[in-house]
């Protein structure tokens, strides 16, 4: 077995890897299908906005200390216990899209309770890494998960396209429900020896407290986690909102899903490249990934059609790829193990809390000054804050350690 695939050796590394996939097989899908089934019940982009920030907002809310439970509590069941709840939500969204009864509150409510349970999920599977594979194993680990995911992904908005302009975006959103139920299966498979949890506080926001302290004395994770809480906002609004809109009077729900395939064309592509790749500043290449990754803004606020647009979401794709490698091996080297829930979660805190502000001001701007304006405003604002962020030294002393070789097969 080839070193690229040496982490599938692990039995437990590859229940989690399967499960994860088959899920994102099915979140693939979810996303074209519900902002259209939005739109045919309410055809404005206040509406999508307002149903994508219900799932942000609580993600926003309870992220620190769904970070806590992560790292409390054993990851793999807090895991297991996210994806059976968020596949039941996922079901009763299907079911009333599919029985004609959907209405955007009855959306709102779902998402709402689909947020607050991504809050506790997010954290804990950024932590199932390090504590599944030793730390020569971790790096071709990450690229191994994204290439498969990116891979599944390609076809999953296509089809949900396909989907959507055929049978109505039900049986796309039925189908993301069946597999949050497979990875839960998968994860009761997975057998832990419980961490040491020597240090940890009496109470969840004792813990909570702790790993804040911690992040501030790496001095790196909040500053770093602010940009991205920039990037975020912008592509949430600019390509999360705006994108389906825009697409909905030019390509259609198709060519959407085919465009956004690219995305995920260029993760898997990338990983390739990555993983002969050495990595010394990884914040550094974050932030110019990050300016990358919203090059779709420049098509969409131009000239839209589905080629140039696919290409766009490929070089997106393959920055993002970068943005995550480089991120994932920062934390795992600077992090320990007990503390990891936590600092993704802190992170993921400051990534996401201007994402409901991008994605509900985008259409009163839309409004007021011209879709295609705006897209091209959010791209120059992503440029700026990418070339300032560079250059600063919290984010350019960051530097990581000569690479471990992995074991031989």
């Amino acid at each position: 077995m080839s070193s690229r695939l040496s982490p599938l050796a692990a039995p437990a590394f590859r229940y989690f890897f399967v499960g994860q996939v088959v899920n994102r097989a099915g979140s693939s899908m979810a996303g074209v299908a519900l902002a259209f089934a939005v739109l045919d019940i309410d055809d404005s982009a206040a509406s999508l906005g307002a149903v994508l920030a219900a799932s942000s907002v609580p993600t926003v809310v309870f992220m620190l200390l769904g970070g806590a439970i992560a790292d409390r509590l054993p990851r793999a069941v807090v895991l297991r216990g996210c994806n059976l709840i968020q596949g039941v939500l996922q079901a009763a969204t299907a079911g009333l899209v599919l029985s004609g009864h959907a209405e955007i509150w009855h959306l709102v409510l779902l998402q709402l309770a689909a947020g607050t349970v991504f809050a506790v999920s997010y954290p804990a599977f950024l932590g199932m890494v390090p504590i599944l594979l030793p730390v020569e194993e971790r790096k071709a680990a990450f690229l191994l998960i994204g290439q498969a995911q990116s891979a599944v992904s390609i076809l999953g908005p296509s089809l949900s396209g396909v989907l959507v302009a055929t049978v109505g975006p039900g049986w796309a959103l039925a189908a993301d429900a069946a597999t949050y139920l497979v990875a839960a299966g998968l994860l009761a498979l997975v057998r832990l020896p419980p961490g040491d949890r020597s240090n940890a506080s009496s109470t969840v926001i004792g813990d909570f407290l702790a790993g804040w302290a911690f992040a501030r004395q790496l001095g790196w994770v909040i500053p770093a986690a602010s940009a991205a809480l920039v990037f975020n906002a912008l592509v949430s609004g600019a390509i999360g909102v705006l994108g389906p809109t825009i697409a909905a009077d030019t390509i259609g729900s198709q060519g959407w899903g085919v465009a956004q395939s690219g995305q995920a064309v260029g993760v898997f592509v990338a990983a390739f490249f990555l993983a002969k790749v050495t990595l010394r500043v990884p914040l550094r290449a974050i932030m110019i990934a990050f300016a990358v990754w919203c090059v779709p803004m420049l098509v969409l606020g131009t000239h839209v059609s589905v080629w140039l647009l696919t290409g766009a979401f490929v070089v997106a794709g393959a920055a993002l790829s970068l943005l995550d490698l480089a991120w994932n091996l920062t934390v795992q080297e600077k992090v320990p193990e007990e503390m990891l829930s936590r600092i993704m979660a802190i992170d993921g805190f400051f990534s996401f809390v201007a994402t409901p502000i991008g994605q509900l001001v985008v259409g009163p701007l839309a409004l007021a000054f011209g879709a295609g304006r705006v897209e091209l405003g959010c791209f120059a604002l992503a440029v700026a804050v990418a070339a300032f962020a560079a250059t600063r030294r919290r984010i350019t002393d960051v530097r990581l350690a000569p690479p471990v070789t992995a074991r031989a097969d």
